[in-house]
């Protein structure tokens, strides 16, 4: 660990590793900032996950629609939960 102090403007100097580089300040507290190197990627490239995910295979597929269709019985901590839920939200 090292202790670095700030100038009269709250200015920090940062170690060379992050010389010409973005960051993203995280305020965590009111005395702890976090400082992660950041990599920026331009608004029309941004992708969403959507656009990545794999499709289901056939046998993946089938067994989602079945279990849909014909959903399991609810067990035990399934209804203890629903009954909980009921009593706080009604």
């Amino acid at each position: 660990m090292e202790t670095r102090s700030t100038d009269a403007k709250g200015r920090l100097s940062l170690p060379k590793a992050f010389a010409n580089a973005t960051v993203i300040i995280e305020q965590v507290s009111d005395t702890e900032l976090r400082i992660r190197k950041a990599v920026v990627i331009p608004e029309d490239e941004v992708r969403f996950y959507e656009e990545t995910a794999s499709p289901l295979g056939d046998r993946d597929r089938d067994r989602f629609l079945n279990l849909l269709d014909n959903p399991p019985a609810a067990n035990d901590a399934l209804k203890k939960a629903a009954q909980q839920h009921a009593a706080r939200h009604g």
